[in-house]
């Protein structure tokens, strides 16, 4: 088996999924590589697929009214990447963000199809799906909330436990965009707690 799909295998495991279910499954995905810079989504398209990361980086965004690009979320190896398509039923499955491949990738597409018909006939497949989309709700809503309730520093802090590594992988304008600050302003806060 290839090795992203054992690292699929593993990721979904604890959710309850038979390998019985898993292995129908693995006969409608394929492996896809993506370069960094490639959008691998875009807001308002109608999307066919969610993805699994086994290996690189990517980021959600959207482009404001006035042009200006916000970061609302990573994903590093061993998450899934949905774009919010999947979950966007009565907009015809249309991404609610942008994705953007930040490093070299690689990934186990996962058709809609394929979910579909695996939730049809399995009664854990349709409780995984559940579990999925509700992780995702709770980590938008993590995400609103910190905006109200914890620093910037402190929002940057917390960003290497959820994303090892992401200050050497990540350039800073991107973390302050997620930050919803200025590059400058990040900067300016990190020397000042350095020299205080």
């Amino acid at each position: 088996m290839n090795p992203s799909f054992i690292q699929f295998k593993k990721f979904i495991a604890p959710y309850g999924l038979t390998n019985s279910d898993f292995n129908s499954i693995m006969e409608f995905c394929e492996i896809v590589n993506f370069k960094k810079g490639d959008i691998i989504m875009k807001d308002g398209e109608i999307q066919h697929s969610v993805y699994f990361l086994s290996k690189g980086l990517i980021r959600y965004f959207i482009l404001s009214n006035s042009g200006e690009i916000k970061t609302y979320g990573f994903r590093i190896e061993n998450m899934l990447i949905t774009g919010y398509g999947q979950h966007n039923y009565i907009n015809n499955f249309r991404a609610e963000v942008n994705i953007e491949c930040l490093e070299q990738s690689e990934m186990v597409r996962i058709p809609f199809s394929a979910i579909k018909i695996l939730e049809e006939k399995s009664i854990i497949a349709n409780k995984v799906g559940r579990r999925l989309a509700e992780s995702h709700i709770i980590e938008l809503v993590k995400f609103i909330k910190e905006l109200d309730t914890k620093s910037i520093l402190e929002r940057y802090d917390d960003l290497d436990n959820q994303y090892p590594n992401i200050h050497q992988r990540v350039p800073q304008h991107i973390i302050a965009s997620y930050l919803r600050t200025s590059a400058e302003h990040l900067s300016r806060l990190k020397k000042a707690r350095i020299h205080s």
